[in-house]
């Protein structure tokens, strides 16, 4: 019996994180009542129960009880779980504008007035961006976003030119004070 109520537990736990808490719609409304709380209850009640009452030779009664304690331990530990990965913050999504003020790397040459290509760090991930200057950098030039004209257009200039002493970084602020 214990098996059987582990098992079905296993599957009810497994079920919640797969299809997305769908169970918890034919739950009453309860904080403390959710797929994966009835499924980690069920689960720890089976394996418990089971391993006291076949492991240790105990009496069922013992092992019902060891069971629903091992129960009520998992299944209350899953909900403090869950509420705090739900409750966690997250980074916001990156948008275009922080590009500006970004490092990144010529990878189609840029002609002075026209366009080449360049590869930045998007949300933590390679991006190649079509990209404008004022002057004419070679493949491989270190540069810097200055300024953003769409998701995929950019304005750049040479990591050089742009830290030299005297030029504003993006904050605004001078280097050399």
């Amino acid at each position: 019996m214990f098996v059987v109520i582990g098992l079905v537990g296993v599957v009810l736990l497994v079920a919640s994180f797969v299809l997305d808490d769908a169970l918890d719609g034919l739950l009453p409304e309860s904080e403390w009542l959710t797929g994966p709380a009835v499924g980690a209850f069920l689960a720890a009640f089976g394996i418990v129960g089971w391993m006291v009452e076949a492991g240790l030779d105990g009496p069922r009664p013992a092992a019902v009880a060891a069971g629903a304690a091992g129960g009520l331990l998992l299944g209350a530990f899953t909900v403090r779980v869950a509420r705090a990965l739900m409750q966690s913050p997250t980074d916001p999504a990156p948008r275009t504008a922080d590009l500006v003020g970004s490092d990144g790397r010529v990878v189609t040459a840029v002609r002075a007035g026209g366009t080449g290509e360049v590869l930045v760090q998007r949300g933590g991930q390679p991006t190649k961006l079509t990209a404008t200057a004022d002057a004419d950098l070679a493949v491989g030039t270190e540069v810097v976003v200055v300024a953003v004209e769409s998701s995929t257009k950019v304005v750049v200039q040479s990591a050089t030119a742009f830290w030299a002493p005297g030029h504003p970084t993006p904050e605004g602020r001078n280097p050399e004070s």
